[in-house]
């Protein structure tokens, strides 16, 4: 992103500020989060990160915001601290399974209580 060195001249994001990431699992270990602030949340949903769709969608997104300074993925806001709640698993060929209204209801209840000032989803 062009605009992000003058993006972080402003800020690198605030420790004080939560954002909630509620997506497929996050690769935790992926170079770009060495660093980064982040809370694995517990869901109905395994957090453990794979090669499938579901972890791939879940680490891409959180990579855009927490990825750190000087790592291959440069994310818009590395200083703020993060929490993790997958809601999403691999389904059937390549694709999602869907996540139940009432999951996504109790992940975004589980965020708020967390402290989560920005949700993700």
């Amino acid at each position: 992103m062009p605009e992000l060195q003058s993006l972080w001249d402003q800020s690198l994001g605030d420790s004080g500020i939560c954002i909630a990431v509620l997506d497929g699992p996050v690769d935790r270990y992926h170079p770009c989060f060495d660093g980064a602030n982040l809370t694995q949340m517990q869901t109905l949903v395994s957090g453990v990160a794979n090669q499938g769709s579901a972890s791939q969608h879940g680490t891409h997104v959180a990579s855009v915001i927490f990825g750190q300074q000087g790592s291959s993925v440069l994310g818009i806001a590395p200083g703020c601290r993060g929490l993790l709640l997958p809601i999403f698993q691999d389904g059937k060929g390549d694709g999602l399974a869907p996540c139940s209204q009432i999951d996504l209801a109790r992940a975004i209840t589980q965020a708020v209580e967390a402290g989560a000032n920005i949700i993700n989803n």
